[in-house]
């Protein structure tokens, strides 16, 4: 007996297949569909939020929530590789949209332990940074690299994860005044970017933004959104 496998692209999604009319982003075999695509919640382009001393601002692609939460976390946990990149395509679509980059020189991604990329084998920061890079026309530089293997940001109660992460990070690089935007997949309190933004000012820095592919405003300690128009 002969067997038969759908044609199309797999949504991340809805875990259907659809055809090239069907779908909003795509890669390999796998796609976000027009559907699901439409669930996802994008910040408005002039919705800025405060972060630390050490932060100018932080730009965010989406909410985390809903659909999009779904097809990210079978990215970062469950091996589904492809969706990194669909992710990556929508974020970059979102965020050259964006004209607060002008002056800065790098985008630095938020390292992963050795640890975490033998038991993933991808850092999900730099699969998605990819795609800004490309849309913004900033040059990535992989200046960081992370020295402390801990427990993930996830796992650690909100009111211990600048603990969790503190001295966890190294730069590799000297700067002599460039200002750099450090990436990151999702923010949550805002702790993981701020010891990277540390670090890096340490290492001659000079202003220092912040893009995040997701971001979840309700379990920030500073709720405010700033608006510049």
């Amino acid at each position: 007996m002969k067997i038969t496998f759908d044609k199309g692209f797999l949504c991340g999604g809805c875990k259907r297949r659809y055809g090239e009319s069907q779908i909003a982003y795509k890669y390999k075999e796998s796609c976000i569909c027009k559907r699901c695509f439409d669930n996802f919640k994008s910040y408005s382009k002039e919705a800025y939020f405060g972060v630390s001393d050490e932060v100018e601002f932080l730009v965010s692609a989406f909410h985390y929530k809903s659909i999009y939460r779904k097809i990210f976390l079978d990215f970062k946990f469950n091996g589904q590789f492809a969706y990194g990149h669909v992710l990556g395509m929508a974020m970059a679509d979102v965020l050259k949209e964006r004209d607060v980059f002008s002056d800065y020189q790098y985008i630095v991604t938020v390292p992963v332990s050795k640890e975490r990329f033998a038991e993933r084998g991808y850092n999900q920061s730099e699969v998605l940074a990819e795609y800004i890079s490309k849309a913004i026309d900033i040059p990535i530089n992989n200046a960081l690299v992370r020295i402390k293997h801990s427990a993930p940001q996830s796992t650690v109660h909100t009111s211990l994860r600048a603990k969790n992460v503190k001295g966890a990070y190294l730069s590799t690089e000297t700067f002599n005044g460039e200002n750099i935007i450090i990436f990151d997949d999702i923010c949550t309190t805002g702790s993981t970017v701020t010891e990277c933004a540390r670090t890096l000012k340490r290492a001659g820095a000079g202003k220092i933004c912040v893009i995040s592919g997701a971001h979840n405003v309700q379990q920030w300690i500073d709720r405010t959104i700033h608006r510049f128009i």
